[in-house]
Order: C-alpha cells, then sequence, then structure tokens
C-alpha cells in the first residue's frame, strides 16, 4: 500500500542499535496490515511485507507503540499527522526479506496490563496506535515504513472487564446520522448519443457486483446492520442508471461507431472484417439485474451530484440544462421510492448560491441555509478534504484499507462522546470501512449510547462565514477548464436547437444530446481531458453530418430565370432546421426562410438568383443555426447561365458568318470577271 520514506526514528529496533546508527536510505517496504483481531485485550495482526528494492534486508522487526487515549476528532486528527507514540509495545523479529520477496507475519499484540511486554491501555478508548517495520540494509539501521490508526479499545477487549452500568450512560444521547455512499466510477465510452445500446470500456463493473466485488459488499454490510432510521444510502445515479442498462444487455469495447457514419458500399466492406471493432458482450447482465432488485429494499435514499460530479464547478459553468442533470436528476424511477432533495457536495463545502440547501462541513460558509458535519470528523473519514487544516492532514493512502477502517470506526466513536455526529462516509467507500463503521454505530445505538437521527430530521443552519473553504482547494478546477467546459455545453445546446421533434420519432432531441451533457459532468468529477477531447470530437463529427453537397465545379444554368439547386444531407436521427446563408460580391439569392432536412435523409433546395450579365459568378454557401451559427462547411460553387453562352456565342457565330459570306461574293466577282 505504501513506500515511505526512510526515516530516523532512535530506539525503534528491540536490538541495541545506537541511534547515530540509522540514516536515511532511498530503499522502502511495503507494509500492509491485512486483518485485526482482539480477544482477552490480545491483538492478533497479520501484516503483508514486500520487497521492491533490489537489496536484502535483514534483522526485520515489527514494532508497537501508542499514545494517550484521544477525547476529541480534532485531536485524533493531531496524532495521526505528527504524533509521538511514546509508549511502547511488544515487537516481533521477522528474519530477512530478500529482493522482490513477499510474506505474512502475523502478530500477537498485549494491549491490557498482566501480560508482558503491553502497551497498557488500562480503561477502555480510542487510542492512537502504530506499528513500524525495521531492519537493516546494507549495514545501516533503518525505519522503512509505519502503519497509523486510532484503535477503539472497550471493554469488549479486556479480559474481565465488567461493562457499563445503565447508570453511566447519558441521560439524553446525542444524536448520530450515517449517510453511506454507493458509487463507482463510470466507464461508459464517451461521445454516447441517446437511443445507442450501452458499451463500456472495460467489465470492472461486472466484477464490483458479482457476489464478493465491492458493490455487492458495501449494499450486504449495510443491509445487514439495523440503524434504526439513522442510516441512509446515497447512490450515485449515474451508477444506478448504468447497472439498470447493463441488467437489459450491453457491449464491452474500447471505442464506439459514429453514429453519423455514411453507409458503406458493398465492395468497400468486402475486405473489412468489423467483428473486432464490435467488442463482446459483457458479463455482469444478471448479477445487475439482482443488485437493482436489492437496492429497491432500501428505505432511505439520498442521490449523490451525477457522477460525482464537482456542483461547484457546474455551477460555474452556469448552463441551465447542465445544472438540472447534476442535481436534479435522481433515480426515483427506478427504485420507485422518493429519494431526500438535500445536496451532497463532493467537496464538502458549496462556493456557489444553490436553490436547495447542501450537507457541508461546519468549518465552510454557505449562502442559505444548510445541513453540517464536524468538519475533524470528516477529515478523518475523509483526509485531504478541502475544507481540512493543511497542517493536519494525513495521507491515509499510505495505510492500508483495514488501517483506514480501523480509524474511520474509532472517528465515530469519538465523535459520538463530544457531540450530535453526522457521519457522512467518503464517496468512494471502501467496503472494509463501510463494515467497521456499520458495527460501531449499530454498537452505539443499541447500547443507547446514542439515539438514532433520520436524515430528513437534520438541522438546517445559516452563517456569516465567508462563502466557502476556509483552505485553498487544490483540486478545483481552474478558469480555462471551466471555459472549456461551457463552450462545449453551449456546443451541445446548438445542436439541441437544429433539431425538431417529430410524432414519428419517439426519441426528442434533448434525449439525443442528454449522454453528450453527462459526458460533461463526467468529466467535471476528475476525467476531465480525456473525456472533454472525445465529447469535442463526436460534436464536431455530428454537427458535420449535417452538410450541403456540392453540385460539381460549375454550376450551369438554362436561363436566368432558371432556379439553382443544391442538395442538403442529415446524418442525424430527428429532423433538422437550418437556414441557408451565402455570400457572394456579385449575386444575390432568394434564399428559404428555413430549411426542414429530414432525419437521417436529404432534401434538395431550390433557389432563384440575380445575377450579373458575367460569364461566371462564384458563391459561397453553408448551413447554419437559426442564430445564424455556421452548421456547416462553405460549399464554393461557380454559375454560369446558357442564356450568356449561346448570345457570347452567337455574336462570334454571325461575325464569322459574315466574313465567310463576304469572301464567297469576292471569289464569286473574280470568277465573272475572269469569264
Amino acid at each position: 500500500m505504501k513506500r515511505l520514506s526512510a526515516l530516523i526514528l532512535a530506539g525503534l529496533l528491540a536490538a541495541p542499535v545506537p541511534a547515530q546508527a540509522q540514516t536515511r536510505l532511498p530503499g522502502t517496504l511495503d507494509f500492509d496490515l491485512l486483518s485485526e483481531a482482539t480477544e482477552d485485550g490480545v491483538m492478533e495482526a497479520t501484516f503483508r511485507i514486500h520487497n521492491p528494492t533490489e537489496n536484502k534486508v535483514e534483522d526485520l522487526q515489527i514494532n508497537s507503540r501508542r499514545n494517550d487515549a484521544v477525547s476529541t476528532t480534532e485531536q485524533a486528527q493531531e496524532e495521526l499527522a505528527a504524533g509521538a507514540y511514546p509508549y511502547y509495545g511488544a515487537s516481533q523479529s521477522v528474519g530477512s526479506i530478500d529482493p522482490g520477496e513477499t510474506k505474512e507475519v502475523t502478530f500477537k499484540v498485549p494491549l491490557s496490563l498482566g501480560q508482558e511486554p503491553t502497551l497498557a491501555m488500562t480503561e477502555p478508548g480510542n487510542y492512537p496506535l502504530q506499528f513500524t517495520l525495521t531492519g537493516m540494509q546494507e549495514g545501516q539501521a533503518n525505519s522503512f515504513a509505519d502503519e497509523r490508526m486510532i484503535f477503539e479499545f472497550n471493554a469488549e477487549k479486556a479480559p474481565s472487564a465488567e461493562t457499563e452500568d445503565a447508570a453511566e450512560l447519558p441521560e439524553e444521547p446525542n444524536a448520530l446520522t450515517v449517510i453511506y455512499p454507493i458509487t463507482s466510477e463510470i466507464n461508459i465510452v464517451p461521445g454516447e448519443t441517446g437511443g445507442e445500446s450501452l458499451i463500456l470500456s472495460d467489465d470492472h463493473l461486472a466484477e464490483e457486483l458479482r457476489e464478493g466485488g465491492r458493490l455487492d459488499k458495501l449494499l450486504d454490510s449495510y443491509l445487514d446492520h439495523d440503524l434504526k432510521g439513522a442510516g441512509c444510502v446515497a447512490l450515485d445515479p449515474a451508477l444506478v442508471d448504468t447497472v439498470n442498462r447493463m441488467a437489459e444487455g450491453y457491449t464491452v469495447n474500447d471505442t464506439r461507431p459514429s453514429i453519423a457514419e455514411r453507409p458503406k458500399r458493398l465492395r468497400d466492406s468486402w475486405f473489412n472484417d468489423d467483428a473486432s471493432q464490435r467488442g463482446k458482450p459483457g458479463t455482469g447482465a444478471a448479477d445487475a439485474k439482482a443488485w437493482i432488485e436489492r437496492i429497491q429494499n432500501l428505505q432511505c435514499h439520498m442521490p449523490l451530484p451525477w457522477a460525482n460530479t464537482d456542483i461547484n464547478a457546474v455551477a460555474h459553468v452556469n448552463n441551465d440544462f447542465l445544472t438540472y442533470e447534476a442535481l436534479n436528476r435522481t433515480y426515483e424511477d427506478i427504485v420507485g421510492k422518493p429519494t431526500s432533495t438535500l445536496l451532497l457536495p463532493s467537496s464538502g463545502y458549496v462556493n456557489r448560491k444553490f436553490e436547495r440547501p447542501a450537507l457541508v462541513a461546519n468549518n465552510t460558509g454557505w449562502v442559505g441555509q444548510a445541513a453540517t458535519f464536524d468538519a475533524s470528523l470528516g477529515s478523518l473519514l475523509n483526509p485531504g478534504a478541502a475544507y481540512t487544516n493543511p497542517f493536519l492532514r494525513y495521507d491515509f493512502a499510505q495505510d492500508s484499507p483495514t488501517s483506514q477502517a480501523l480509524t474511520s470506526a474509532a472517528s465515530v466513536s469519538v465523535a459520538a462522546s463530544e457531540g450530535d455526529v453526522v457521519a457522512k462516509l467518503p464517496n468512494y467507500l471502501s467496503p472494509e470501512t463501510g463494515e467497521q463503521v456499520l458495527d460501531t454505530a449499530t454498537k452505539l445505538l443499541d447500547a443507547g449510547k446514542v439515539r438514532p437521527r433520520a436524515v430528513t430530521d437534520l438541522p438546517l443552519e445559516e452563517t456569516d462565514r465567508p462563502l466557502g473553504t476556509p483552505y485553498e482547494d487544490e483540486s478545483a478546477f481552474s478558469d480555462a477548464d471551466i471555459v472549456r467546459v461551457e463552450q462545449q455545453a453551449r456546443y451541445t445546446d446548438e445542436l439541441t436547437s437544429i433539431m425538431v421533434n417529430d410524432p414519428a420519432i419517439a426519441m426528442t432531441r434533448y434525449d439525443f444530446t442528454l449522454p453528450l451533457r453527462r459526458d460533461l459532468l463526467v468529466a467535471l468529477s476528475g476525467d476531465f481531458n480525456d473525456r472533454l477531447s472525445k465529447q469535442s470530437e463526436v460534436l464536431r463529427t455530428l454537427r458535420s453530418s449535417v452538410s450541403l453537397i456540392p453540385p460539381g465545379n460549375v454550376y450551369t444554368r438554362v436561363s436566368e430565370s432558371s432556379p439553382l439547386l443544391i442538395v442538403a444531407e442529415n446524418g442525424l436521427p430527428l429532423p433538422v432546421d437550418a437556414s441557408l446563408i451565402y455570400e457572394s460580391e456579385t449575386a444575390t439569392l432568394n434564399t428559404p426562410s428555413r430549411v426542414r432536412i429530414p432525419a437521417k435523409g436529404s432534401i434538395t433546395v431550390s433557389m432563384t438568383a440575380n445575377m450579373p450579365n458575367v460569364d461566371r459568378t462564384n458563391i459561397s454557401l453553408w448551413l447554419a443555426t437559426p442564430s445564424k451559427q455556421a452548421i456547416s462547411e462553405p460549399v464554393n460553387i461557380a454559375v454560369q447561365t446558357r442564356a450568356g453562352i449561346v448570345s457570347v456565342y452567337g455574336v462570334g457565330a454571325i461575325a464569322a458568318l459574315t466574313l465567310i459570306l463576304a469572301l464567297l461574293f469576292r471569289l464569286g466577282r473574280r470568277k465573272k470577271k475572269s469569264s
């Protein structure tokens, strides 16, 4: 999981290694906590150690340390970020590890008094706990890696401990609300338009949906715990929609065919095998159907923003259609139950005004009303959040999922002792963390230490704090990024506006371009450059499928009253309303005010023209939106009139005939004189 830079820590080795002999080394080891179980005051922890370096490491030891129990979530943050861990416990020798070798080690750590050596946790509480991996590499002592966590030590884990007396419980327990997000990466191949079958770039969702997969575990864990009304599942509408479509069958491929592609001639396809380009059938349809049926059993639903998009960035784009799809598109039609209207920004704060209240960290600012959660608890559950004090941030990615899960569960327990709790778990939740937090929440509820509070009962607050987060959000999209999305959203709106709904066609123009808008939302959730560039490419292809077909290099009219004819074609699945725009220095065209081109078809447009009496007139023509924005590339044609051609050549012919007659007349007179 992690590879920490070598760190000088005196006294970490059980063997007598002088502090001055420990130096920083470039080599690091992977050190992960795989499992933990505590019984009768003894923790049994299993670690995995991997040596990715090219050097052998000898005299490996795992050492245990702790600090005093924490009583606040802020204190827990401080301990994880820069704790001292002054109390030493048991150590275990691991031997040596060769380059590329991986080994698993089970380590028994006494926690309570009565066993030696012990971490001496004398009272139940939440203790900062650290395991360090030390050893000798190239003759030098080194601390290679560590695992940090907040560990809850309670009466159940202590030997012969009595449970707390009911009289010690608070008269009015603090309230507990657990918001449990379920989402995943949505890997629909970019460039989808309405009416297309589902194409995924890979089949990882099928793996997550099958038994034992991530999405399967997350849902199972929640359904297996009785939170007595304190819990609510926050589902990503994009995930629910995609899984629902997967249940009907889907394809796995890294590309998608262009909807505006012209049909191939038979001879052009003789030597082209398209089988490899069509992809392969997906394997997760049955699991997807079962998963959808199971989420219908949930009692509380909260929709996340579509595809976990950044709602602050969406609001900055200021496109009504995009905002609606990000905030108001839910999955009620799939689950058959109403969903909460509380907004859940993935960043934990808002820096724009929204029509609905949001759930935000309590150290941020907002306009109007909002529900809040404790920022320190949020930072422990979702490390690195933008509302976190940078000096207290601790990269949990350095620790194993098991350590992260133990910390999250203990943090909820600490927060419950301070006051009312809103435990907003991270959007990309691991099954390990979900299980541990739900276990802790259930125990707190069953013991009467907290009382359940539904999401609908969360109080709404106002604030006079400055709008947004008090710290810089390094993950926020730049102004240049926003301008790019704004431009693509506008182009998508223009494409929508040129199409016309047809009663004979079930799909509407909004439905046709809806997936293109969703591509923009996915781009604003993190997959920015790739998603945006492919969406832009598809937009250009769709716009170029509406075009004019030039009549050739030169268009010849029979007479001056003859009309000009040009063909307009439409590769889109709906009729298109367009205007004909022209440019010419000398000619005047009488173009129709609006041209309706049938879906997947073409139409011949007739125009009258007033042209000067010259041999050739050049005209540039193109299709445009009703607002005069160009749709097609200009077509340049040269026009000449047959009547003009006749008049010019007629004069020449008469002159030639006159000359011939004059010559014949002279020859005739000479013959008469001669005779």
